[in-house]
């Protein structure tokens, strides 16, 4: 018997576990495979995400990235952004994932893996998780468990997030190929229809995507094999791996009875950019503070909850119309690239940063765009 079992040992999942730990609760993290495991992400961390980590992870960074680029490959564009601190960390989830699961376990969070849920039964003081070892019982469960995770499902929730499809490919290349694109990481609108690519360089290889914020069908095996061809990066090997993101929050409330839902199993992942690592840490950590705020009190948890999560979710709203602008109107984007797209790439890195908001930067562009056709005329 705990008091609060979390499901998932990814970001979400440890920092909650670590920041219930931390404050003398008694919590154990479940997770259904073996750690270390390999997880199909980016990796990048963006600036916002390490001011929540821990400073352990800084052991798993393998290159830290002062600048950016994005282009417009379908524009001839070309943007370029950089900061004093790293705009984005770049790191292996699945070493990432290991370190801050021993920073939870440090802190006196018991770890189980593997340890797959199969079940959840709401009891009157607590919930009982049955799982493929022995069954778990806790004052309250967290649901860390991903964008494929069954714990929500089971505990009767509704699903309605918009998981869209992505592709990644682990490559590895020539020195000089490397050479040309280690230096930063860069983001390409063109490739495929309605979404963007990518090029990530980690300490020896390369991670090159592709996403789509449209659910039909779509080969994204030939556009990210297009989008290499345009760019000249030509494999010498390649690892291939697919995945969804959830840019839509589930219907309904993220807390019911006994549970809270967090991270990409909330469905809580940046429109925009499809970065899930900062908005998975940060939930984790509302749902610890709620949770301690409440002493475990099922009603005061979720509406402690809920109002925390309130200016995360009123920001989601705002960047699914940003991502309608910049995916589905390439059009639209074209006409407002020349006009205000250095301020829009200085922007959106500042919410990279966590310095601005979606709404803030919206503003911004606007003004910019006014200002720009007050000089003309």
């Amino acid at each position: 018997m705990f008091d609060v079992a979390v499901v998932g040992s990814g970001p979400a999942g440890t920092i909650a576990a670590l920041a219930l730990a931390e404050r003398g609760v008694s919590v154990v993290l479940l997770e259904r495979q073996a750690l270390p495991r390999y997880k199909t992400c980016g990796g990048g961390l963006v600036g916002r995400a390490l001011d929540v980590l821990p400073g352990d992870v800084q052991r798993v960074v393998e290159r830290p990235c002062a600048d950016a680029e994005l282009n417009l490959l379908d524009a001839g564009l070309r943007y370029r952004a950089a900061r004093e601190r790293p705009i984005m960390a770049m790191t292996m989830r699945d070493r990432l994932d290991e370190v801050l699961a021993c920073a939870a376990v440090h802190a006196g969070a018991t770890l189980r893996a593997p340890c797959a849920v199969t079940g959840v039964m709401f009891e009157r003081r607590h919930v009982r998780l049955a799982t493929d070892a022995e069954p778990v019982s806790a004052a309250f469960v967290i649901a860390a468990d991903g964008a494929t995770g069954d714990v929500a499902r089971l505990a009767g929730w509704d699903d309605g997030r918009h998981l869209i499809p992505a592709l990644e490919y682990e490559v590895s290349v020539d020195d000089v190929t490397f050479e040309r694109f280690a230096a930063r990481p860069r983001f390409d609108l063109g490739v495929p229809p309605f979404g963007y690519a990518w090029v990530f360089p980690k300490a020896a290889h390369l991670s090159a995507g592709v996403l789509t914020t449209h659910r039909g069908a779509i080969n994204l095996h030939r556009h990210l094999e297009s989008y290499l061809r345009t760019i000249g990066l030509v494999p010498r090997a390649t690892e291939r791996h697919g995945f969804v993101i959830p840019v839509r929050p589930r219907t309904g409330p993220l807390g019911r009875k006994r549970m809270l839902l967090v991270g990409d199993a909330a469905g809580l992942a940046d429109p925009v950019t499809g970065e899930g690592i900062s908005l998975a840490a940060r939930s984790g950590r509302v749902a610890a503070d709620a949770i301690v705020a409440a002493g475990l009190d099922p009603e005061r948890v979720r509406r402690g909850y809920q109002a925390a999560l309130r200016p995360l979710l009123d920001e989601l709203r705002i960047g699914r119309a940003l991502a309608r602008l910049l995916y589905d109107f390439p059009r639209v984007r074209g006409w407002l690239f020349p006009r205000v797209g250095q301020p829009l790439v200085e922007a959106i890195t500042d919410v990279f940063m966590g310095a601005r908001t979606y709404r803030r930067s919206l503003v911004g562009c606007a003004r910019a765009l006014a200002l720009g056709a007050s000089t003309r005329s």
